[in-house]
């Protein structure tokens, strides 16, 4: 019972080593393409289009504004909300006569 459990195992054994070293030049082949195909598009598509330097105008000035805006308020909310006030607490003394 011992060897053909060790026998399933070496069959086992070599067919994974077998699909993993075809897996492997599958992956081999598919890295080749890609690049390739990278210098390829490189050639072709980066020369051709230029690249427009980006302007920042008022739009981006009052974006960034309220981005500050929001996370100021966000904080004073947080801070408001997670101090400690100790006037805030009831106290336990209860008159219940």
């Amino acid at each position: 019972m011992a060897k053909s459990y060790s026998r399933e195992r070496a069959i086992i054994r070599d067919a994974a080593n077998s699909a993993f070293g075809r897996q492997r030049d599958v992956l081999e082949s598919a890295g080749k393409i890609l690049a390739d195909l990278t210098q390829l598009a490189g050639r072709k598509f980066v020369q051709k289009t230029p690249i427009a330097p980006k302007k920042s105008g008022i739009g981006g000035f009052i974006a960034t504004g309220l981005a500050v805006a929001i996370v100021a308020g966000a904080a004073y909310v947080a801070w408001q909300v997670l101090r400690t006030d100790d006037n805030a607490w009831v106290d336990d003394d209860f008159d219940v006569d």
